[in-house]
């Protein structure tokens, strides 16, 4: 057994990937990989698009938040939360997938307001979530709650106009109906 001395000991890394000549990856591909800009066609669709409105106002702190999004770093993180760029009103969507997937299950759809004298520029005006996740459908509530929960989890949002929602309401199976086999 042979020690090694505090010098010649590797430091753990803690950054972001580097591409190497042993790497099949280059800068370019790296830089796809962390990003968190959605391009559509390029994750898999929903199975069964429910959509509901919502109307939520959010601080421009969350939605700065939103606007940033979030990308997975290894398998423990499980979702990504990919923001799609803005149309020609302004309005985004944030797009929140399985991670190892690629799969669709949520998406935000958000609106500017068109004033800004109460702090919140912008509003979740509606919700698309998977109506089918393996045989199973929750309403709309449920998904908004779900949505919510992972973005304060992941992203930090407050969502001070809502409240809090306990880990546990996530996937709460009172909440899923069993969808009929066909």
């Amino acid at each position: 057994m042979t020690s090694r001395s505090n010098a010649e000991r590797e430091e753990p890394t803690t950054g972001f990937p580097t591409t190497d000549r042993d790497s099949d990856m280059d800068e370019e591909e790296m830089k796809k990989w962390l990003s968190t800009t959605y391009e559509r066609g390029s994750k898999k669709p929903m199975k069964e698009l429910l959509t509901a409105p919502w109307g939520l106002p959010i601080s421009d702190t969350d939605v700065e938040k939103l606007k940033v999004g979030f990308k997975s770093r290894s398998m423990d993180d499980k979702w990504d939360m990919l923001i799609e760029d803005p149309d020609e009103n302004g309005n985004i969507s944030l797009h929140i997938l399985r991670s190892w997937l690629q799969e669709e299950c949520y998406i935000l759809h958000i609106v500017p307001n068109p004033s800004n004298d109460d702090g919140r520029s912008a509003n979740i005006q509606s919700i698309t979530w998977e109506g089918n996740k393996a045989g199973l459908q929750c309403d709309a509530e449920q998904a908004k709650k779900e949505a919510v929960i992972l973005c304060r989890s992941h992203i930090h949002c407050e969502f001070e106009t809502l409240p809090h929602y306990p880990s546990s309401m996530f996937w709460d199976p009172s909440a899923y109906k069993k969808l009929d086999a066909e």
